[in-house]
């Protein structure tokens, strides 16, 4: 079955842990990302290991978004984003993650060369704690 079935099938008829197994064979990072964003039912361990080996950046962070409001561990998901060097993409998990570890962005962020990175993170971060 391909992604289009299985996100026919996600929406028509929800969660079944068959599906859920046709989702993680596919090792499709966003397929697995859809399907934890639509069912709460969703394994998100097993579906964290399909984002992770894929290395794409905005769907972990996504990703994170949905494993954070539920209550988990998004430390291998904060990896992955500071390991993408994507300024932009670190501001926005330190400020929108629940959980991210603010010191480690900040410390990363001070060490890319663009110093307008910096400027950014700290303008979003007054903004978050301050207002």
């Amino acid at each position: 079955m391909n992604a289009l079935q299985l996100l026919k099938l996600i929406n028509t008829q929800g969660f079944s842990s068959d599906l859920q197994e046709q989702v993680i064979l596919t090792g499709d990072a966003e397929l697995a990302y859809r399907f934890a964003h639509n069912l709460l039912e969703a394994d998100l361990e097993r579906l964290e290991c399909i984002i992770v080996t894929a290395k794409i950046p905005r769907i972990a962070y996504e990703f994170a978004l949905i494993k954070a409001s539920r209550g988990g561990n998004i430390e291998r998901l904060q990896n992955l984003i500071i390991d993408s060097a994507d300024g932009g993409l670190m501001i926005l998990f330190a400020v929108d993650v629940v959980g991210a570890d603010i010191e480690v962005f900040e410390e990363t962020i001070r060490k890319l060369p663009e110093a307008k990175y910096i400027q950014l993170f700290e303008a979003e971060i007054r903004q978050k704690y301050f207002y």
